[in-house]
């Protein structure tokens, strides 16, 4: 069992505190949803990289054949791209046996982060919640939710779907040593938790998905502990684990 938990809102907050032997990366709206997704679908691996240019350097280097180009900037999908950021697109038809090399606005850049050190990473979204919380009951150290945000701000997606996590894991253990952080996104999530759409589509990011054309994305990301996959993060590949 994990000695410790905390939340960190942004890369940026989690930069600033002592290193977590794992570190679970949370962007509820989309990365980490499409990622579980897509393993879920059959795709072989992700990579995950900070921009467009780096994803064509490994399309090139691993053979157009075998790799689907996936990303966003500003929600929208990329030119010359094959697939955008949109859970709905990862369909086993679409992704089953490829490599996806993926950039978001947001949620690459976090798990990019997240690699720098020697922490164990995983991805977290609603969808696999409750797989994630058991992933850490079995871990040993300290360990950390770390939410992407969006452009360096706190995303209130991302601290409900960090405090869902903590509510699980304090249902088992109620014991476990939680920062302040922690427990206020659980407390966040436990004032939420029986209105999840609805509360994700109140914030911010989730509106300009609205504008974007990408309203079903909302209820797709805030499905709850439909997923086992736990996406694991190593070696600059995400696999399912």
């Amino acid at each position: 069992m994990i000695a410790t938990l905390d939340v960190a809102a942004t890369p940026a907050a989690a930069a600033t505190r002592e290193p977590a032997g794992t570190v679970v990366v949370i962007d509820v709206l989309r990365a980490t949803s499409s990622i579980v997704t897509a393993l879920e679908a059959g795709a072989t691996s992700v990579v995950p990289v900070r921009e467009t240019d780096e994803a064509i350097v490994v399309m090139r280097r691993l053979g157009r054949e075998r790799v689907l180009l996936c990303g966003e900037r500003e929600s929208r999908l990329i030119a010359g791209f094959d697939l955008d950021n949109s859970p709905a697109s990862y369909t086993s038809d679409r992704v089953a046996g490829k490599t996806l090399v993926f950039t978001t606005t947001n949620g690459t850049r976090a798990l990019v982060e997240a690699a720098r050190g020697n922490a164990t990473v995983y991805c977290a979204a609603l969808l696999n919640r409750a797989a994630v919380a058991e992933r850490l009951a079995a871990a040993e150290g300290d360990a950390r939710l770390m939410c992407a945000g969006s452009h360096g701000e706190p995303s209130f997606e991302d601290l409900l779907g960090a405090g869902a996590i903590v509510d699980a894991l304090l249902h088992r253990h109620k014991t476990l040593a939680v920062s302040d952080a922690a427990r206020a996104a659980a407390v966040l999530y436990a004032a939420n938790a029986k209105r999840l759409t609805t509360a994700i589509a109140g914030g911010t990011h989730a509106q300009a998905l609205v504008t974007a054309g990408f309203a079903a994305d909302i209820a797709a990301c805030a499905k709850l502990d439909v997923s086992r996959c736990v996406p694991f993060y190593a070696d600059g590949i995400i696999t399912p684990s």
